[in-house]
């Protein structure tokens, strides 16, 4: 494993599998080596009855948060195989957690109402636009922070939360890939979990001294749980801003 490399070549990346689709790309445009290593997937929950009465009742709802692009996904299939639109006027109001998530909502049509000034769910809920009484559908991951919903709660609004993922973390041998890393980025919490599942104590040793590239203070923050030391972030929470800070690495090295 590279550790204090000359110049950062190797780029570990610990998304899903379709996650690391397009970051491998943009770094690999970049001209690093992406090394894409899936340590999280997505599946849909096993019991869907709570979450369809919601979705055929969104207009009662005030407004609907997502905190994920991959929360949209599953939104966006799940009304399909409902037969039920996701154009509409009026209620409920949208709001997304940050860039990628309103990107995604936009592809499909739908009007962002709302995203924080810093894309962190718990500005989400401290910032959303609501009065008291209100109510307000949050469609979530099945490990997602409940901090974000309770936040709400304290703000006297009517919260209903469903989990339209699960996340699991994925199983196999990733050691021969990360062997030559020079730099691991992380992209959220559930990442560096899976990430630091998959390896031996005697490797996931060895990978913590090298430099961890984490989307945001919460994932950084996850990572240093975990014992990582050499973490940088981005000035803003989106990859664009993610690998602009990999690019600087690379120069300043």
């Amino acid at each position: 494993m590279t550790v204090n490399a000359a110049k950062i070549r190797n780029v570990v990346i610990t998304r899903s599998r379709e996650g690391n689709v397009q970051l491998a790309r943009d770094l690999r445009d970049r001209g690093f080596n992406p090394i894409p290593v899936e340590t999280i997937s997505f599946l849909p929950p096993e019991d869907w009855s709570s979450i369809d009465s919601g979705l055929r009742d969104l207009g009662s709802y005030d407004w609907l948060m997502f905190t994920s692009a991959t929360g949209v996904e599953y939104f966006a299939r799940r009304m399909a195989e409902l037969s039920l639109g996701v154009l509409w006027k009026g209620r409920p109001k949208v709001a997304a957690v940050g860039k990628g998530t309103a990107q995604a909502l936009t592809k499909l049509g739908i009007t962002v109402g709302f995203t924080p000034s810093n894309y962190l769910t718990s500005r989400l809920a401290d910032e959303l636009p609501a009065a008291p009484g209100e109510r307000v559908l949050v469609l979530r991951a099945d490990i997602a922070d409940p901090a974000m919903p309770e936040r709400l709660r304290k703000r006297e609004l009517d919260v209903t939360e469903f989990a339209i993922y699960q996340t699991k973390y994925a199983e196999g041998d990733i050691e021969a890939q990360v062997e030559a890393a020079d730099l691991i980025v992380f992209a959220s919490p559930s990442s560096v979990e899976g990430f630091c599942r998959s390896l031996t104590q005697k490797r996931l040793t060895r990978a913590r001294e090298v430099r961890a590239a984490c989307i945001g203070p919460v994932t950084a923050a996850a990572a240093r749980e975990h014992g990582f030391k050499r973490i940088v972030t981005p000035k803003s929470q989106t990859f664009d801003s993610l690998l602009d800070e990999i690019t600087r690495l690379d120069c300043d090295v």
